[in-house]
């Protein structure tokens, strides 16, 4: 069936309606915890980076740090590559914006007022007023730092969801119907070229998380798209030597699919493009 993308509000009750979908029918839940274990696991010095950029809005100078930026491509990745797999819930920070335009895919947000929200915190976790307001101030701003940092956008903007769900105004249940019904629509529109379009995408993710990750290569420049010809990769490289073993790299990862990788190299008086197709 069709795929579930939920931008939330914190503690505005989406998790509940992401399992309640889970369970009602039969989908994998891809959560923001399960992408860290997941981006955790390319290695140790990994491991770390997701500790430390995993629970918090980038700095400005993290957000042009080469480690960020593969962690970024990691979580991408790891992100596409769940939805690839169909019949899945997906709770990761920025999702909407990542799988924007594929036909097939519902995203919504889960929303609910402040002061029910901090309700719903004093009440699960029995903190006061001023504590549980000051963490929903905390975890809104963080969001909104996070997705204007990475993705250029404001987290309120409507292009991030099809349709917002106010928790306050209908109960889980009521909620879960209404996504369920939307769901088997979403289902009609999904078409062997929406599927290519999300494996495309998927892949030059892909490409450019292993580039990223593999510690033979440091290229502070890389930007990877899907194009309807194949995957165009631009970079930047430290010689032509770099630049062919990054190309070979590509090439494996893309298994017979097109790619043109431009790579500039920086040679002692000027900058240099190779295009290697």
């Amino acid at each position: 069936m069709a795929i579930l993308s939920i931008s939330n509000e914190f503690k505005s009750g989406a998790s509940e309606i992401g399992h309640a979908i889970e369970k009602q029918l039969g989908y994998a839940f891809l959560s923001q915890s399960q992408i860290m274990h997941e981006a955790s696991q390319a290695g140790k010095e990994w491991a770390r980076f997701t500790k430390e950029y995993g629970s918090a809005a980038p700095t400005i100078w993290e957000r042009y740090d080469w480690s960020f930026m593969g962690f970024m491509a990691l979580v991408q990745s790891i992100t596409l590559d769940h939805a690839l797999q169909d019949n899945t819930v997906i709770m990761s920070r920025g999702a909407n914006y990542l799988l924007k335009d594929i036909p097939h895919i519902l995203r919504i947000r889960v929303a609910a007022p402040q002061e029910r929200r901090i309700e719903r915190i004093m009440a699960q976790e029995g903190l006061s007023w001023k504590t549980a307001r000051l963490l929903v101030k905390k975890a809104d701003h963080e969001v909104i730092s996070a997705i204007q940092q990475l993705y250029g956008k404001k987290w309120s903007d409507p292009i991030a969801y099809e349709i917002r769900f106010d928790t306050s105004m209908n109960e889980t249940g009521q909620i879960a119907e209404s996504i369920k019904s939307l769901l088997v629509a979403k289902d009609h529109l999904k078409t062997p070229k929406g599927q290519r379009l999300l494996e495309m995408r998927a892949l030059a993710a892909k490409i450019k998380a292993r580039i990223f990750i593999n510690p033979k290569f440091f290229i502070p420049t890389l930007e990877v798209k899907s194009t309807p010809e194949g995957i165009s990769l631009h970079g930047v490289a430290r010689s032509i030597k770099e630049h062919q073993a990054i190309h070979e790299e590509v090439k494996g990862i893309a298994q017979g699919t097109p790619v043109k990788c431009t790579i500039l190299y920086r040679g002692m008086m000027s900058a240099k493009s190779h295009p290697l197709d």
